[in-house]
């Protein structure tokens, strides 16, 4: 596979937002909407003004894309998934992070190999 599935159309990602299953962890805001088909899991990664300058928010989504590249092979397909990048992410440990994602997908069933999320107290 070359590259990662991405949501390419607005409409999909107001779908996401709109009627996404959201969990809002401290580093990370998840949003997944189950499609119902095999097809590939799409992802999108957000990051408003909010975040910060525009090197703080890029450097949020690469982190946050780096750490769904390391758990494809993990995440069942048939769903639409928007990482929400906050003020946490940039600087937030990458471990943290990445055990923020994966009990969030881990919550929606989305985890082929689901193992007990490894969260500290902190992030919550």
């Amino acid at each position: 596979m070359k590259g990662m599935p991405t949501i390419r159309r607005a409409r999909d990602l107001d779908r996401v937002f709109s009627e996404g299953h959201w969990r809002r962890l401290r580093p990370v805001a998840v949003g997944i909407l189950h499609r119902g088909d095999a097809e590939q899991t799409r992802y999108a990664f957000v990051a408003g003004r909010r975040v910060g300058t525009a090197v703080r928010r890029n450097r949020a989504r690469r982190r946050m894309r780096e750490v769904i590249r390391t758990m494809m092979p993990e995440i069942a397909p048939g769903a639409d998934i928007v990482l929400a990048a906050r003020q946490e992410t940039g600087e937030v440990d990458f471990r943290l992070l990445q055990s923020a994602i994966r009990q969030a997908l881990a919550g929606q069933g989305l985890l082929v190999t689901s193992r007990p999320p490894d969260i500290p107290d902190g992030a919550r």
